[in-house]
C-alpha cells in the first residue's frame, strides 16, 4: 500500500459563496471536492439557520490536492471572501491511499 502526501483544504462559509469557491478550486487544478451542510457557532453568530430555499445557511467544502493548488485555493478564498462573508479556511496534511487520482492538472 502506498500513501501519497497531499493537503486537505477545508472552507466553511455561507452557502451563497461555496459553489463559486468549488468552481474556482477546479479551475486551479483540483480534481474534485466534497461539500456538505453544517452548523456551528463562531464569531459571526450561530450558524444553524436555513435559507428560504430550505438549504442550510452554512456549508463545508473540502479539497484533497497537492500543496501548490492548496495555496492557490486558500489565497483566492482569503482575498475574495474573508472581508465580506462569514467564512474560515484551513489547511491540513493528509496521507491518501490511491492518491495519484488527486494529483490532477491545471485547468487554467
Amino acid at each position: 500500500m502506498q500513501l501519497y502526501p497531499l493537503k486537505l483544504v477545508t472552507v466553511v462559509g455561507e452557502t451563497v459563496i461555496m459553489r463559486e469557491i468549488a468552481d474556482e478550486g477546479i479551475k486551479f487544478g483540483a480534481t474534485g471536492f466534497t461539500m456538505m451542510d453544517v452548523e456551528g457557532h463562531g464569531s459571526r453568530s450561530t450558524r444553524n439557520v436555513m435559507l428560504v430555499t430550505g438549504e442550510a445557511k452554512t456549508r463545508k467544502l473540502e479539497f484533497v490536492v497537492p500543496g501548490d493548488i492548496a495555496v492557490a485555493i486558500l489565497a483566492y478564498v482569503s482575498h475574495n471572501y474573508f472581508d465580506h462573508y462569514a467564512c474560515i479556511a484551513w489547511l491540513s496534511d493528509v496521507s491518501v491511499v490511491r492518491g495519484e487520482q488527486y494529483l490532477g492538472h491545471k485547468n487554467g
